[in-house]
């Protein structure tokens, strides 16, 4: 039942959506923490701009295999 509102849920749009902000987080905010000197703050926001692509990713093919 979960995996069947999910699919009506994650569809072309959102993959886009989540995509989007993932690189988002990787080209202008990594950016804009490198330059302000905030490391931390620039691994952290780098991890979950790789983490929201590959889940993205990941998440739909797994919607899109599933046949319930």
């Amino acid at each position: 039942m979960f995996m069947e509102k999910f699919k009506e849920i994650y569809d072309g749009y959102m993959l886009v959506l989540v995509v989007f902000v993932g690189l988002f987080l990787l080209l202008r905010d990594v950016p804009l923490l490198r330059k302000k000197k905030l490391r931390r703050d620039m691994k952290i926001a780098k991890v979950l701009g790789y983490t929201y692509i590959i889940a993205g990713i990941v998440l739909f093919i797994i919607v899109k295999m599933y046949r319930g």
